[in-house]
């Protein structure tokens, strides 16, 4: 449910032609929509500030996509997926507005948030085998509305300590 549907709700609440009762029950079934294999939580957003996000791992690229497309139809107008396969990430984006980020193995639907606070998160890696997880990381704190400062492959060459003794 919207929240101008909520709204819309709460008004016929407050002009008598919907019951407190009724309200209540709408209210109650509408937070979470149920797929068989999954409940997203469309109030997710509402309730804590974040939507819900979908954690590809182990779900099938239909199961992804099927999520994907009831949290748009519950208002959700961002879509972030992180450990997506490329497998998934095709079906899904034949059926949805996709942008998928290989590296990070993410996919986002609705595109990243004009950063809404001050600062910067630093994501710092060491070396390229890092660069996956940071990825996915940095993106995911874009998606959450910060702005992000990537300092990847800072390594550890040329640092030398006195030896321990």
């Amino acid at each position: 449910m919207e929240k101008k549907d909520i709204r819309a709700l709460l008004n016929s609440v407050k002009s008598g032609e919907v019951s407190v009762d009724d309200a209540v029950l709408q209210l109650k079934m509408e937070p979470f929509k149920e797929l068989g294999f999954a409940k997203p939580d469309l109030h997710r957003g509402l309730r804590q500030g974040t939507a819900e996000v979908i954690y590809g791992a182990g779900k099938t690229p239909e199961q992804i996509r099927d999520i994907s497309r009831a949290l748009l139809d519950g208002g959700q107008q961002r879509v972030l997926i992180t450990r997506m396969s490329a497998e998934a990430a095709a079906v899904v984006g034949a059926a949805l507005p996709l942008d998928y980020h290989e590296l990070g193995k993410v996919g986002i639907i609705g595109g990243i948030p004009e950063p809404d606070g001050d600062g910067s998160v630093v994501i710092a890696t060491g070396g390229t085998s890092d660069l996956p997880v940071a990825e996915e990381a940095a993106l995911t704190a874009e998606m959450l509305g910060n702005r992000v400062d990537r300092l990847y492959d800072g390594g550890v060459v040329g640092c030398h300590l006195p030896p321990v003794r």
